[in-house]
């Protein structure tokens, strides 16, 4: 397996020593145990079966009996059938054993507000009824936990919450980690403050339950998780509440999570003879063998590869791009040359040190800082503001590229920076990890850059990257979050070239959506960058519409820029168009 050296707890960093972050440079995670959610050769012989053209829906099925009764029924099978048993014999094993879960409940939040304010805020009435009927969307994407997952566990992979929350939409019938944060977003912007703590006190849940938020609640999904976003969702809530009673009674499991990010996923890097440590996604090495959503994907995969080692080394680097919420993207792709764009067998993500993980980690870190001086906590808030300052520092040492003026992912094992266009470049201005006083003079260099990389050119977003590798997480495909991300950061970097470049993209973006909507009435996970309005390609899984995160960005920029914008009947989107409405 790749290794790459983890850190000690060296003298150079004694605000690490202090939160007791250096404590271990790995910590085993709780992973799923389940033989045959997750491991065995049940598993294995239904998804190479083909019994279901999408291997998530395997193990989304409920079990009828135990999970030993199944086991047992399966090996009499496989004993009856001399280990080779036929494919319609394996689907009466499946269609006598699982059923469809009944694991969710529809759920209309009570709190659901069909005309809140953010509609008065909004001048177009065709903009004001596009995002009046996308805050409907909240209450057909309600569900609810079933008590029986309580009273019968061991026959789901679904991990139980307690509170009713928004769903992404299609194959996605669970709560995700970061998807929830544009929805709580969202959430808030439609006048329902109660749905959104209670999403947010279910991800607080789940890092009581589990110790950290995975990827997302289904057991499979244990071992990673995603960008950590929760700080900011509680932010986000505070901001909006001012509950100071609910900071101080959660701020403890904020802070739990962010040590849980420390203890696991720390990497450091030796640059100009100093010593920096960040963060990288990894996805915890006891949890062995292909994803159990995207079996038959990656185990196909796989042979591809020559021996054993190399294909486990590729199972456990799938889990780590998973864990970024880019799976799949160039971005993981490490080749012989720079001028090479790859392919999936070519993803290292664990020796990527990515620009967007680390930004959010050193907003957390702040927004904990920030936690703990509301509360008037002098001493810790000291500790994570002085954390949150080293991670500014870090980044800024490593990611910064001075002659191209832009902050890059970087290889922590070819020790380079990687010099190819993602909109997650603007995150550190978007979690404020710049200094306010330095964030316009950076903006203006990376407004250069991003001109220059062509990347802004498209009249139906960003697309995730100027390269085509037919990922999903690749051009032409533009999604939400990167968009939320890069026109966020632009806008509140304070430079005024950056802002108007900020307000040019939103405007497409709104634009975009609006004309997808009226088109097909959905609101999709992914646009085209290319075709205006238009869902994306590429992936696993066919494009699903919804969608949590889509509602709830473009409902952010509607409210950033709806007071200001109009649009006229009939329009073909373009930058032309867009500079002359504005």
């Amino acid at each position: 397996m790749l290794m790459i050296r983890l850190p000690r707890c060296l003298p150079l960093y004694p605000v690490l020593g202090i939160l007791g972050a250096c404590a271990n440079a790995f910590t085993a995670v709780p992973v799923c145990n389940s033989s045959i959610y997750c491991s065995g050769d049940l598993l294995h012989r239904v998804q190479l079966a083909r019994i279901f053209p999408d291997s998530k829906t395997f193990v989304d099925l409920k079990l009828v009996y135990t999970e030993n009764e199944t086991l047992a029924d399966y090996a009499k099978l496989i004993h009856d059938t001399d280990q080779n048993p036929t494919l319609d014999q394996m689907k009466k094993f499946v269609e006598a054993h699982f059923t469809e879960g009944n694991e969710l409940e529809v759920w209309e939040p009570p709190d659901f507000d069909p005309d809140p304010p953010i509609l008065d805020r909004i001048v177009d009435p065709k903009l004001r009824q596009f995002a009046k009927n996308v805050i409907g969307l909240w209450a057909k994407l309600g569900r609810k936990a079933n008590p029986d997952i309580l009273s019968n566990p061991g026959q789901y992979s679904f991990i139980y919450v307690p509170n009713g929350f928004i769903v992404p939409g299609g194959r996605f019938k669970e709560l995700y980690y970061w998807d929830s944060y544009w929805m709580v977003r969202g959430l808030l912007l439609s006048n329902m403050t109660e749905t959104a703590r209670g999403m947010i006190e279910n991800l607080f849940h789940l890092v009581n339950k589990i110790g950290y938020i995975p990827n997302g609640n289904r057991i499979y999904y244990m071992g990673r998780s995603q960008p950590p976003l929760l700080a900011a969702m509680v932010a986000s809530y505070f901001a909006a509440t001012g509950d100071l009673g609910w900071l101080e009674q959660h701020v403890g499991i904020v802070e739990k999570e962010l040590t849980y990010w420390l203890n696991n996923k720390k990497v450091t890097v030796e640059l100009d003879k100093k010593k920096y440590v960040l963060l990288r996604y990894l996805s915890d090495i006891n949890f062995k063998g292909p994803r159990p959503e995207s079996y038959f994907e990656d185990y196909t995969n796989a042979r591809k590869l020559t021996d054993e080692e190399k294909r486990e080394d590729f199972y456990a680097e799938m889990k780590s791009a998973a864990e970024s919420g880019w799976d799949f993207s160039s971005r993981w792709f490490v080749t012989a040359g720079d001028d090479i764009i790859g392919n999936i067998t070519d993803v290292h993500a664990s020796r990527i040190i990515p620009v967007d993980l680390n930004a959010i980690f050193a907003g957390a870190l702040q927004h904990a800082g920030d936690f703990r001086n509301r509360l008037k906590d002098r001493r810790m808030a000291q500790k994570w503001y002085s954390l949150a300052k080293y991670w500014r520092r870090a980044i800024q040492q490593v990611l910064w590229d001075p002659a191209d003026g832009v902050w890059y992912d970087y290889d922590s094992m070819a020790n380079t920076r990687r010099r190819h266009f993602y909109p997650s470049c603007a995150t550190p201005l978007w979690t404020d990890s710049v200094d306010k006083s330095e964030a316009p003079k950076y903006a203006s260099l990376l407004v250069r850059y991003l001109l220059s990389s062509g990347a802004l050119d498209f009249p139906g977003g960003i697309p995730a990257s100027i390269l085509n590798s037919g990922e999903q997480w690749d051009y032409p495909n533009a999604w939400p979050p990167t968009q939320s991300i890069l026109i966020g950061g632009l806008d509140a970097s304070g430079d005024a070239e950056a802002q108007h470049l900020a307000k040019e993209q939103a405007v497409l973006w709104i634009c975009a959506n609006y004309i997808g909507y009226n088109n097909w009435k959905k609101m999709f996970e992914k646009y085209s960058a290319v075709q205006p309005g238009h869902h994306g390609s590429g992936g696993e899984y066919t494009v699903q519409d919804g969608f949590g995160w889509t509602n709830g960005v473009v409902l952010e920029l509607l409210d950033r820029y709806g007071k200001e914008l109009t649009i006229k009947e009939h329009f073909q989107i373009s930058l032309p168009y867009v500079r002359q409405i504005l």
